[in-house]
């Protein structure tokens, strides 16, 4: 029991510290057409992209490509704000050496701080990627709407700029562009 919650530790604290170091992306008009998916250019770089989910807008598309097997790592988190007020969301991997029907990693709900803002760990993808290749994320809604944030990668990259980490801020203060 005490090992199970140091290494539930170990990889909360892991998971927290790259969060911290994750590049700012706002994605307010979001990705929700498969057929034209958000593209994530290099999945090694630490990147926390932000978009918005609804009724109206129930999925959000991410897609990547690998040369080899690597390490990507994928979180998805809700603002404490969010979580609060009812909405849900989950994400599911989907390419080579993945079901059919994806990979839904396991949900934690495990609050976290980032930045001075609370947040849920929704859910958190660790192990390498089964092989190279060509993988999507999508980012489903359950209930409510909301903002979530995809986290991906883990080679840190810097930080946003001035600009888009305002965008960020309206989303995440619920305001409109």
């Amino acid at each position: 029991m005490i090992a199970f919650f140091l290494a539930s530790f170990a990889l909360l604290t892991a998971l927290l510290t790259l969060a911290r170091l994750h590049l700012g992306i706002a994605n307010e008009d979001g990705s929700h057409d498969p057929a034209a998916p958000f593209v994530i250019r290099d999945p090694t770089l630490a990147q926390a992209i932000y978009g918005r989910l609804s009724v109206a807008a129930p999925r959000a598309y991410y897609t990547f490509s690998v040369p080899a097997m690597i390490g990507v790592r994928a979180m998805l988190l809700i603002p404490e704000k969010e979580h609060q007020s009812g909405f849900r969301a989950h994400m599911v991997l989907s390419g080579p050496g993945f079901p059919t029907d994806g990979l839904a990693p396991d949900m934690h709900l495990s609050p976290l701080t980032i930045a001075g803002r609370a947040y849920r760990l929704v859910q958190s993808y660790v192990p390498p990627l089964p092989s190279a290749g060509v993988y999507r994320i999508e980012v489903r809604h359950e209930a409510g709407s909301g903002v979530y944030c995809l986290c991906v990668g883990a080679r840190e990259s810097g930080h946003a700029d001035a600009a888009m980490r305002a965008r960020i801020e309206r989303m995440l203060d619920g305001e409109s562009r």
